[in-house]
């Protein structure tokens, strides 16, 4: 596979119409160090004779270096969606999580590799009244895909149980073999409503076709303060969850430095009319990022 590096250029029109350009893909052959990048976004650069405020690049520590050693980007941000990214497959890693997932991706993979199984599921969704939906298989590099796939397979759960129950259509030692415990569906059941407000915020703030800016800090807190917080009700692994990818957030996203009114992301919402009065931020962040924009 040819290692590839694209440029994109995002700007508004003289009649304020967002618009993104593809400037440049081209094989980068050469290592990807922070010079070589550095060197390629130059090039793109004075190429297009661009004036650049900010970029907007993956979590890599050579990109991160990259971005320093341009002298042409005066500021620079790390992708929200990728930083979510890492933040969520913290949690998914957690041992009783990540087995939880791995079995319920055995069902699925089991499914889209039995012709067998297929046609036996979808007999058994006409029969139950469910909805005549495929499974999905999830993607190691995209989270919200595993949500996609826990989402599903929970849906379809009584069909796939009537299917890998049935000595017909499924062998004795695959049937042991997919088996998922109770506790396992409980955890399924448990772990939905708390990635779903977390893929929602994720394709809102990777979205191309508005500015996302702006919705960072707002939903980034309330994920923080409210879909995270810990319940009664909640598994020791789902609290667990909870817990971890809040730290994870307040980290890489740093929501409790006194650097956040600073920040661009701040200063974007300060100029967004459904943000601008930082309701979000505790008041002497709020008196200090408003202080900071009048200046």
């Amino acid at each position: 596979m040819d290692p590839y590096i694209t440029i994109t250029a995002h700007y508004i029109t003289d009649t304020w119409e967002l618009k993104s350009r593809v400037l440049r893909t081209t094989i980068m052959p050469e290592r990807h160090t922070a010079v070589n990048i550095a060197q390629r976004l130059k090039e793109t650069i004075e190429e297009w004779d661009l004036v650049v405020f900010c970029t907007i690049h993956d979590n890599a520590s050579s990109m991160n270096l990259a971005m320093e050693l341009c002298e042409q980007f005066p500021h620079h941000l790390g992708c929200a969606g990728h930083t979510i990214q890492l933040a969520i497959k913290a949690g998914l890693h957690l041992p009783e999580i990540a087995k939880t997932i791995d079995a319920a991706r055995r069902v699925v993979s089991h499914f889209h590799h039995s012709s067998v199984a297929v046609c036996a599921l979808k007999k058994r969704q006409e029969q139950l009244g469910v909805k005549v939906h495929k499974l999905q298989n999830d993607c190691a590099t995209r989270w919200n895909s595993t949500f996609t796939m826990l989402e599903r397979l929970y849906e379809q759960r009584l069909p796939v149980q009537a299917v890998l129950a049935d000595e017909t259509v499924t062998k004795v030692g695959i049937r042991r073999s997919l088996a998922m415990r109770e506790c396992q569906w409980e955890l399924v059941a448990q772990l939905i409503p708390v990635l779903r407000p977390l893929a929602k915020a994720t394709t809102i703030m990777c979205g191309e076709n508005h500015v996302g800016l702006s919705f960072n800090y707002p939903v980034l807190l309330n994920m923080a303060n409210n879909t995270l917080s810990a319940n009664e009700s909640d598994l020791a692994a789902i609290r667990s969850f909870k817990n971890t990818v809040r730290k994870e957030l307040i980290t890489r996203f740093k929501l409790l430095s006194r650097l956040l009114a600073e920040s661009i992301p701040i200063t974007a919402c300060m100029l967004d009319p459904r943000f601008k009065h930082l309701k979000f931020l505790p008041d002497n962040l709020r008196e200090e990022a408003q202080a900071r924009l009048t200046q």
